[in-house]
């Protein structure tokens, strides 16, 4: 006799909310276009810096992963990065750059941010880097 039971989902992201902090609004649109194709539909977008950290504080830090550009104005990524790993040290986090230089490695892994993606980047590139990040 078959199983007939239904295969198990490998990766739920059921519940999972996340942070998107990104002042380019087509860049916005495009990741959280990726997070809803992997079933992600709780996503939080600020434009800036200094509004991401309102909405984190707002959420009282409820947030499974935060995606954030480099380059915002107000609070810019690295800012943030440093403002989240004061409030929240376990929080994953992703820096989108446009230029993923050894500078720009090094500062943000100084700050522990836990992945980049760089620009302009796919619908599959943030799919992988979140899937490894989150490791469900």
């Amino acid at each position: 006799m078959r199983n007939t039971k239904p295969k198990e989902v490998e990766n739920s992201y059921e519940g999972i909310r996340v942070l998107i902090a990104e002042d380019e609004p087509m860049a916005a649109k495009l990741a959280r276009g990726a997070l809803k194709l992997m079933g992600i539909t709780d996503v939080v977008v600020a434009e800036d810096g200094l509004e991401a950290v309102k909405k984190l504080k707002e959420y009282d830090g409820e947030f499974e992963l935060i995606i954030s550009d480099w380059n915002m104005p107000k609070l810019n990524g690295i800012e943030f990065l440093r403002a989240v790993r004061d409030l929240y040290p376990q929080m994953p986090f992703i820096m989108l750059t446009a230029k993923a230089n050894k500078e720009f490695v090094l500062a943000a892994g100084k700050q522990g941010v836990n992945g980049y993606i760089v620009k302009p980047f796919s619908l599959d590139q943030v799919h992988q880097k979140v899937e490894s990040i989150l490791a469900l």
